[in-house]
């Protein structure tokens, strides 16, 4: 009954930890060719790394490749964990002269992340420009 019960627990241990290795960090790399807006920070144009990380809370680790910088966490609004990504790439949309990064997909994770658009501000609907960015691992 002993070695069940420890069969048992290494079974589990094993579960939880192949669960873990499956959300591993997933990683791209970026280049903006606008300052944009995530969250609450503006990220100037230039090359960035960025790095999924879920262990409890889906979020966003946003690194300048340069290390001239700050580092930023983002937190999505929304994640689409069965997500189709075809490439990984990020989406940006225009509002007036200021770009904000409205999702982030991982294409070899499956994974989207989106981001709330910036403080909407009173005015007549229009359609905003939207750009699309492959990004590589």
């Amino acid at each position: 009954m002993k070695f069940t019960k420890k069969l048992s627990h290494l079974l589990s241990l094993a579960a939880a930890l192949a669960l873990a290795a499956h959300a591993q960090d997933a990683k791209v790399k970026f280049t903006l060719p606008h300052d944009a807006q995530i969250g609450g920070a503006v990220l100037t144009a230039g090359e960035y790394t960025v790095t999924l990380s879920q262990d409890g809370i889906t979020r966003a680790m946003i690194t300048p490749v340069d290390r001239d910088g700050q580092a930023m966490f983002a937190l999505p609004m929304s994640t689409d964990s069965s997500a189709n990504c075809k490439a990984t790439s990020l989406s940006m949309q225009r509002k007036g002269v200021d770009w904000n990064v409205r999702s982030i997909c991982f294409a070899d994770a499956q994974i989207a992340l989106y981001f709330a658009a910036p403080g909407v501000k009173t005015s007549l609907a229009s359609a905003a420009p939207a750009l699309a960015i492959t990004g590589s691992r």
